[in-house]
């Protein structure tokens, strides 16, 4: 399921290419990263954080010299991580939770390159269609064994997950290879507007790097 969903990202960065490529300068590339995320909200019994991998494709439609709108398809993880712990019946329990929601996101970013630098800020909206959210609970109880285990490892799938609407903000650094070739690097900073899950209040902010290899077209 993941293979196919990156490889429909990178064909459709590369068909965006192909389609603005006789009006308007443009650059196509394949982009990996991370994302470290921050999730809040009443509902969420502890403080979640957790890192997540980014990979996908990319098109950057020129306008000017300076400014283009830089679109990234992806594949990406929102993951986080929270421990409790409690005492029931006399006896102790801990918890460790590990969350991971899954996204098709689409991020058309207006960028402008700062005049004669290679360094460049971004800006815009970032759309995550949700493809699968799945959470682990390991339940540690020491003292207290059922069928001869202290833990129990617990499996569930996250029901009525939302489309994630977010707006990023950032800048990056970019590396000329050669005429045609150039190392795109950035740092977005992205705030979450919709609840993750349904009837929850839950929502991820995330501090994302991306890094890519792009690849002008035509000229």
């Amino acid at each position: 399921m993941k293979i196919t969903l990156l490889i429909l990202a990178c064909c459709i960065a590369l068909g965006l290419g192909a389609t603005a490529q006789a009006q308007q300068p443009m650059a196509v590339g394949v982009a990996v990263g991370a994302n470290y995320n921050m999730h809040s909200g009443a509902d969420l019994p502890a403080s979640v954080t957790g890192v997540g991998v980014i990979i996908g494709g990319q098109a950057d439609i020129s306008f000017s010299k300076w400014a283009s709108v830089l679109t990234t398809i992806s594949f990406d993880n929102r993951n986080g991580k929270y421990s409790t712990s409690g005492t029931e019946s006399g006896y102790d329990y801990y918890e460790d939770v590990a969350v991971t929601v899954a996204y098709l996101s689409i991020e058309p970013l207006f960028k402008y390159v700062i005049p004669d630098r290679p360094w460049y800020v971004v800006t815009g909206p970032c759309v995550g269609f949700p493809v699968q959210g799945k959470s682990e609970t390991i339940v540690t109880t020491p003292g207290f064994a059922v069928d001869g285990f202290e833990s129990t490892t617990i499996n569930t799938t996250i029901q009525d997950l939302k489309p994630r609407v977010e707006w990023k903000i950032g800048g990056g650094y970019f590396i000329p290879i050669d005429k045609k070739t150039v190392i795109m690097m950035r740092l977005t900073y992205a705030r979450g507007f919709t609840e993750v899950q349904k009837g929850m209040d839950w929502h991820v902010n995330s501090i994302s790097f991306l890094a890519s290899i792009d690849f002008t077209l035509g000229r």
